[in-house]
């Protein structure tokens, strides 16, 4: 768990600013990326984060006991 969060957060900052916002015509509006606009992108990222946890919480609990 922890290297694949390492891995993702290594991702996540290793992508170009204009990935951040994932709204294609927030992009074709501004040359430049606001800091609205990383929020923006950073919050449509929020419901799979929560599904991913969620899948894994749920498998966690699913799993016959040792």
């Amino acid at each position: 768990m922890r290297r694949l969060s390492l891995m993702m957060g290594t991702l996540a900052l290793l992508l170009p600013a204009r990935a951040f916002a994932l709204c294609p015509n927030c992009l074709g509006q501004t040359r430049n990326l606001t800091p609205t606009l990383r929020l923006l992108g950073a919050f449509m990222l929020v419901p799979f984060i929560v599904a991913y946890v969620a899948a894994r919480l749920i498998r966690r609990a699913c799993r016959p006991p040792r």
